[in-house]
């Protein structure tokens, strides 16, 4: 049923549903995008293995992992999900206009694919986990590694700086304009609640097997939407068009979230392997 635009309870947790569903369905995208890649790629050089919904288990002898193997399998994944971000913050501003509700999945899913890319490159290389493999088999220096950690700290501020307009923008799926007086309520419904119910569920979902990029991609995330929400907050007030504004839930998203957590859960709960 749809309601009129106002700043009620009922509609902040409207529009918490909504963008919780797109947070934890771009989320698992991102994360089996990496997930497929690494299976996929390991094909390419006969290395037999497991998966389920988390793990990937290679059931290969240490001396069989080469420079190039190690270096195609890591680092595969993070460079698809940067695709990934660019193609879908093309396809945010392509429907900047509009008041669908699909822009949240967009930009969420433009946040997890930078984040995750840029965060691989500064906390994978730290920790030595994820991507920091390839580095580690590329014998890079000490100082090499603190460039590319650089790289991906300045990465990670760049998507800060590049998505506070869009999230600003998503505000045009309910609101006709964002000012002083709806700028807390959109942004702690919009942002500061998914992501805290949206990283519990998504947590909840990989327990009790959760890898590190995961367990650690939260705390590159949150700053990213720090400094998002403080730019947005010294904005001028951001008018969108005449049209009118109804908050309901978006039932096809969180459908299609709800089809993926439970389903996937169920369909790769035990070990499938794959013989190459």
């Amino acid at each position: 049923m749809k309601v009129n635009s106002e700043l009620t309870k009922t509609n902040f947790w409207i529009i918490v549903t909504n963008s919780t569903a797109c947070y934890i369905l771009s989320f698992l995208l991102i994360f089996y995008i990496n997930h497929i890649s690494k299976i996929a790629l390991a094909g390419t050089y006969g290395y037999d293995l497991g998966f389920d919904w988390v793990n990937i288990i290679f059931y290969i002898e240490p001396y069989e992992w080469t420079h190039d193997s190690v270096k195609l399998i890591y680092s595969a994944g993070p460079i698809f999900t940067a695709v990934v971000g660019l193609i879908s913050l093309v396809a945010f501003w392509s429907l900047v206009e509009e008041p669908a509700r699909l822009k949240t999945f967009f930009m969420w899913l433009t946040l997890h694919a930078f984040n995750f890319f840029f965060g691989s490159l500064l906390i994978g290389n730290i920790f030595k986990k994820g991507v920091g493999h390839v580095f580690n088999w590329m014998y890079m220096t000490d100082t090499s590694k603190m460039i590319v950690a650089l790289i991906g700290f300045m990465g990670l501020l760049g998507t800060a700086y590049i998505m506070a307009r869009p999230v600003a923008i998503s505000a045009n799926s309910y609101f006709n304009k964002l000012d002083e007086k709806n700028f807390p309520f959109l942004i702690t419904a919009q942002v500061i609640v998914p992501f805290i119910i949206g990283t519990i569920i998504y947590l909840a979902y990989f327990s009790p097997d959760i890898l590190f990029q995961e367990a650690y991609s939260w705390i590159t995330l949150s700053l990213i939407l720090l400094f998002i929400i403080g730019r947005i907050n010294k904005m001028e007030t951001t008018y969108f068009d005449e049209e009118d504004r109804y908050i309901s839930v978006s039932s096809i998203i969180l459908l299609a979230c709800l089809i993926v957590v439970i389903g996937f859960r169920i369909l790769l709960r035990n070990e499938i392997f794959i013989e190459w």
